[in-house]
């Protein structure tokens, strides 16, 4: 065991600068300026994977949390809907509002609350208390994502937003990589407490970093509004009508909360799976995310410049189908070889599904409508994640993990058939 911790370290530390190579070469060939989006992809990468590990890390500690508190691993998975609620709630609200204030006041208020919310989580000493934080947490977090991913849209056309979402989606897959199999790591041998501690260390210096070098907006880029809707809800309903009235908007917003709440509920149970019917430990379940990380990190920039070039909508669909059929294989494979492939292969179509969706959202709706729409399309995938993985709570706990793999597959191929029927791949402008 002493001679895996050295190792483990330098693959991790390859993996970063092979990660951060490729983020600085992708943005080098966007523009003719390089420096400036190579910083801004950067910073809003290590943004998003602050709030993707923060996220992803309590899945693999859900039978920790459940010891901790004396709950059932069923229990402790609601800690994720209660998440995903706040999130989506709020998420609306800030978006709505960055388009009127700015993008990166946004962010940094974000960062600096999520460092105190994170903090005070460590100190939590009953399973109500730790769900308080990890609402607010969701508050938090649905404010930085929302704008971040809108300031990445804003700052990139169409023909070359694929690259960018690509980069940035890299954030979610680096998360499962450096993130879970380091929090199952610490978990196992301290406890999950130190983890929300160096979370929030973490947001601290991230929030610094975007306060020195991200641009703020000028008064031009923000959309004026009068004090007659300061603070109100009509521009979201404005937008929500827009939505409402055309059929690709209306279709993503659709789409979106059913792919997205299949992969948080096939995700979520798959380490409890492993644990009780593959009888693994908690550090091989850290390496089984590892591995698919690794599948997906390897395909989330490689999906940006294939959407870029070939076109974002058959892409999206395609992976689609792809990934409904894999998580419908994996709860029927056993530990081995065919488990691995069949969750590498899962890795690389969420990975290959990211940079296209995020572009073609961005798209469909002016740049002063964009973090409204954005957030609403955001909220209502946290909502359709919350009610997926509420309903595949029950599903496990009654008929178990291949239960869960079957509804997942079903929430996917819906998606996929409503984007295909009813969304028009937006036109490129030609550089």
């Amino acid at each position: 065991m002493a001679g895996r911790k050295p190792f483990a370290k330098h693959v991790f530390n390859a993996i970063s600068s092979l990660r951060l190579v490729a983020c600085l070469t992708l943005a080098h060939r966007m523009t003719k300026d390089p420096a400036r989006p190579a910083l801004i992809l950067l910073l809003l990468f290590c943004v998003g994977l602050l709030g993707e590990v923060d996220y992803q890390m309590i899945p693999p500690l859900l039978p920790l949390l459940a010891s901790t508190f004396g709950i059932t691993a069923s229990d402790a998975a609601r800690v994720v809907p209660v998440y995903s609620v706040a999130s989506a709630v709020f998420s609306l609200l800030f978006g709505y509002l960055s388009d009127h204030f700015g993008r990166k006041l946004f962010i940094q208020a974000g960062l600096v609350c999520f460092s105190v919310i994170c903090a005070s989580t460590f100190a939590t000493n009953s399973f109500e208390a730790f769900l308080l934080a990890r609402f607010l947490s969701g508050v938090t977090t649905g404010a930085i994502v929302t704008a971040a991913t809108s300031y990445a849209a804003d700052y990139f056309s169409y023909d070359r937003r694929g690259r960018a979402m690509g980069i940035l989606s890299t954030a979610y897959f680096a998360a499962a990589i450096l993130g879970i199999p380091a929090a199952t790591a610490v978990a196992g041998r301290w406890g999950w407490r130190p983890l929300f501690l160096g979370t929030a260390s973490v947001a601290l210096i991230c929030g610094a970093l975007v306060w020195k070098f991200i641009q703020a907006e000028t008064r031009a880029q923000i959309q004026v509004i009068d004090s007659r809707h300061r603070l109100s809800f009509s521009r979201i309903r404005e937008v929500l009508g827009l939505c409402l009235r055309r059929r690709d908007t209306l279709s993503v917003l659709i789409a979106s909360p059913l792919s997205s709440g299949a992969i948080v509920a096939f995700i979520t149970f798959l380490s409890s799976h492993l644990i009780t019917q593959q009888h693994v430990s908690v550090q091989q379940v850290g390496l089984v995310f590892l591995f698919c990380g690794l599948a997906s990190l390897a395909g989330a920039p490689l999906s940006g410049i294939v959407a870029d070039r070939w076109a974002k909508k058959p892409l999206l669909v395609l992976s689609g189908f792809v990934l409904a059929a894999c998580v419908a294989t994996v709860p029927r494979v056993g530990w081995g070889p065919g488990l691995f492939a069949a969750l590498a292969l899962s890795g690389l179509s969420i990975a290959f599904r990211m940079a296209p969706l995020l572009a073609i959202t961005t798209e469909l709706v002016t740049p002063s409508e964009r973090g409204t729409f954005l957030a609403l399309r955001n909220a209502l995938s946290q909502l359709g994640i919350a009610a997926s993985t509420l309903s595949a709570s029950y599903l496990f706990s009654a008929w178990g993990y291949a239960w869960v793999g079957f509804f997942s597959a079903c929430l996917l191929t819906t998606s996929s058939v409503v984007i295909f029927l009813f969304v028009k791949e937006p036109q490129m402008k030609k550089s």
